[in-house]
């Protein structure tokens, strides 16, 4: 796996992470949770192979938020 379908798989997975926290969660903290899923769901559209900068800020960034999102750390 090379380092952009390592980044567009590590999005998808902080994407699930984020369903997984909707789906166990209520009230107005939902609406917040949505809308940074959906912008992890555009940016993971955007992504590029050819943009070695944003693949790499993915992939040094996205481990530790994912943990933070499945450890239910999220705003």
């Amino acid at each position: 796996m090379d380092d952009f379908e390592q980044a567009y798989a590590l999005l998808g997975a902080v994407v699930g992470a984020y369903s997984a926290q909707i789906a166990a969660t209520t009230g107005s903290k939902v609406e917040a949770l949505r809308a940074e899923r959906a912008a992890l769901m555009e940016e993971r559209e955007r992504l590029r192979p050819d943009d070695e900068a944003r693949v790499a800020t993915i992939l040094e960034n996205a481990p530790p938020m994912l943990r933070r999102v499945r450890a239910g750390a999220v705003r």
